[in-house]
Order: C-alpha cells, then structure tokens, then sequence
C-alpha cells in the first residue's frame, strides 16, 4: 500500500510540473516565433519573426519589402498603377485589396494573413481594432524621407531573412543619392514650390513629404517650408505664391492625371497671378513622372532625385 502511495505521489508531482512547465514552454515557443516592435505610429505591435502571409496596403511598402527578397509572401496587395513592372511580376499572385484610400477589410480577412503592413493614414490605422479582434497585427510604417525608406527596407531584411540582400539594395541606392548630390553640390538652389493635385483639391507640399524631403537633399529652396502651417501638405495660398514668387513649380497629379494636367494649366494659362509668377514666365512648370512621385517611389528613389535635379538645375 505505501509502494503504491509513493507511486501515486510521484505521479501527482509530474503532473504539477507539468501543469505549470508546460504553458511556460508553450509562451517560449509564441515569444521564440514572434518579436514586439514599434511602428511609426507609436504603437507597441506583436508581429511574426519571419511572417508567412503578408498584406501590404501601399505600393511603396509593397516596393520595399519586395526588394528586401518578401515577394513570395505578399499574399495580398493594394490595387496601384505607381507599382513598377518588377513589382507587378514579384507579386502576380497576389490578390488585390482595394486601392490605398479603401481598403477592402473583408477580403484582408479572408486571405487569413500573420501581417499586414500600411502607410500613416486614417484608412490604414482605423484598421488596428478589426485587424486585431481576428488576431492580425496591424504594422504602420511610414515613408516620409530617405532615413525612413532605408529604416524600412533594412527592417524588412530582418523579417524575410535576406538581411544581406536588403542592405545590399540600400548600399547601392544610397550611393546612387551621393553621386546625384555630389553633382549638384555649391549650386544655389532656385525657389521651387511642389503641387499635388487632386480630383478635389491642389495643395502644395513641405519637406515633411517625401518629395519635399528630396528637395532639401538637393539644397532646399521649397517656398512652402516657409508657409504657416503643419505636416506635409497644406492648402495653396496665392497671395502666399506671389509673395514668395517661385522660379520653378513641380506638379504631382493624383487621380485622373490627364484631365487634372489640363485643369492646372488651364488655370495657369487663365489665370493673372499665376502668369506673375517667375516659373510660369520662365517656362519653368514641371509635371512630375506619376510612377516617380504620385507615391513615395522606394527603390527608384535616386531617379526621383535625377529628375528633380534636372528641373531645378537646368538653367
């Protein structure tokens, strides 16, 4: 009878380690596949090491995480004419989700994704509590500058596991942004006023935007980082214009390109502030390439820069 106490007890024993062990190794194994990280919102997120089902919200996030080796994982993509020929080819499977302004939560859902990544925006970050309630963590990476594309792109080495690969992608754009700024180092840089324009409305961008930021890596100059007001883009001011009086313009069509080109020159043309102004004297108004500039262009961004060095510069 006390051979089969003992035998009892020690039974009893192994099932309390195990009872409290076994949660414990299960924890190490969830924490061991997962990482805790912060996104550029400021939110704390629990994200696989190396996900499996990825849905990417925006074409530059879809761009970047391509040339970090991920294009087999992206399992869910944004419907974007800016995504370039070799995107399109990497992500060919993968089912379109709405484009960056509406995306469609219930088909996220059901291609059963372990991440989904997105830009800074309300239709991005509304998504985190749905996302979440499924068990779905929600990444927001935003891509407002150089320093940001390369943080991104490196950041996504680690998550494909082709660490070299994206360094590797790095170290050559940053070296193709030095020769272009190299090029046009000690020159003066002419005042320059950015537009984007939309279906709805035209507003002029700050060095807070990426293509603003792309200015000041040139040598600045950007009338509107001189204008009142906060983030990246702000209403157009013509009284603010014709004060600073610009020598160069760059537009950025959003929308339906073609018909807004030939609404803002047509106002160019119609209007006599605008025809006051040194760029539309000088001829000097540049429509900027769509691919290049309607989105952050992630790695063609040292053609973005090419081009932006080319208008400014030429004269």
């Amino acid at each position: 009878m006390r051979k089969f106490m003992a035998i009892f007890a020690c039974f009893c024993l192994l099932g309390a380690a195990a009872f409290f062990l076994l949660p414990q190794a299960g924890l190490a194994g969830h924490q061991e596949n997962t990482r805790l990280v912060t996104d550029s919102t400021g939110r704390e997120v629990n994200i696989p090491q190396h996900p499996q089902r990825v849905v990417i919200l925006n074409a530059s996030n879809i761009d970047l995480y391509v040339a970090a080796g991920g294009g087999e994982t992206i399992v869910g993509k944004a419907a974007s004419k800016a995504l370039s020929p070799q995107v399109m080819k990497a992500t060919e499977k993968a089912a379109e989700v709405g484009i960056i302004h509406s995306p469609d939560v219930e088909k996220i859902l059901s291609l059963k994704p372990d991440l989904v990544v997105g830009t800074n925006v309300p239709f991005h970050t509304n998504l985190a509590d749905t996302l979440a309630q499924a068990g779905i963590p929600l990444y927001i990476q935003s891509l407002d500058s150089m320093e940001e594309l390369t943080s991104a792109l490196q950041f996504y080495g680690t998550l494909t596991g082709e660490e070299a690969k994206a360094q590797a992608t790095v170290t050559k754009l940053t070296a193709s942004m030095a020769e272009i700024k190299e090029r046009t180092a000690g020159k003066n840089p002419p005042k320059s006023l950015i537009v984007f324009g939309s279906p709805d409305s035209f507003n002029m961008g700050t060095g807070k935007c990426f293509t603003g930021s792309l200015l000041n890596e040139l040598g600045g100059g950007n009338i509107a980082d001189q204008a009142q007001g906060e983030g990246g883009y702000l209403p157009i001011s013509m009284e603010f214009v014709a004060r600073e009086n610009p020598e160069v313009i760059f537009i950025i069509m959003h929308g339906q390109a073609e018909e807004l080109e030939a609404k803002m020159r047509q106002e160019l043309a119609g209007s006599e502030a605008w025809q006051n102004i040194a760029a539309v004297q000088q001829g000097r108004v540049y429509i900027l390439p769509y691919e290049l500039f309607a989105v952050n262009p992630g790695v063609r961004a040292a053609e973005a820069l090419q081009v932006l060095a080319e208008d400014m510069y030429s004269q």
